[in-house]
């Protein structure tokens, strides 16, 4: 718990907000995700070289994370208002600082409806070397990441790059 805490405020500390604290995959393919079917919330595990062709926003956060619990209303819009055009929003909990069945209920309460793994034992988190809460990656169509950071709900840039890299998406 102390450990996410830290992150928070180190994350809440800098700035600007494109301030990436996790490993940089920019202009690459990030690592596949390691889990288990009863890991995930809303889907079916997802395996991210089959989603090539999509465009998919990757955040890593925990409940009690004030900056993620900004986000959250971003991540349920993009999915509501881009899924159908071909965004795949993936929201990855940290299972270190989140109980299953917490994570179960909230996402339960708030209506979400986008694929969300709880990461048990924090392996994505690990190989991702996420240090800050929320980082987040969006992996355009070619499955390289185009975009790094710490999210924030106002930065208009990244809906940009969402909707210019779901124009390339084949229908």
């Amino acid at each position: 718990m102390i450990r996410g805490l830290l992150a928070v405020l180190l994350a809440a500390a800098l700035a600007p907000q494109e301030q990436n604290l996790g490993n940089s995959y920019l202009g690459k393919a990030p690592p596949e995700l390691v889990s288990e079917k009863d890991q995930w919330l809303n889907s079916e595990p997802l395996q991210l070289a089959k989603l090539k062709g999509k465009v998919v926003w990757i955040e890593f956060g925990f409940l009690k994370c004030p900056p993620c619990r900004k986000m959250k209303p971003n991540l349920i819009r993009w999915h509501k208002d881009y899924a159908e055009k071909g965004l795949v929003v993936l929201d990855i909990s940290d299972g270190t600082m989140d109980k299953f069945d917490d994570l179960k209920k909230e996402v339960e309460e708030k209506g979400e409806k986008f694929p969300v793994l709880w990461d048990k034992e924090a392996k994505n988190c690990l190989a991702y070397g996420i240090q800050a809460y929320p980082q987040a990656y969006l992996i355009g169509v070619d499955g390289n990441v185009i975009w790094e950071g710490l999210p924030s709900p106002k930065n208009e840039k990244i809906e940009q790059l969402i909707t210019a890299e779901l124009a390339k998406v084949k229908k």
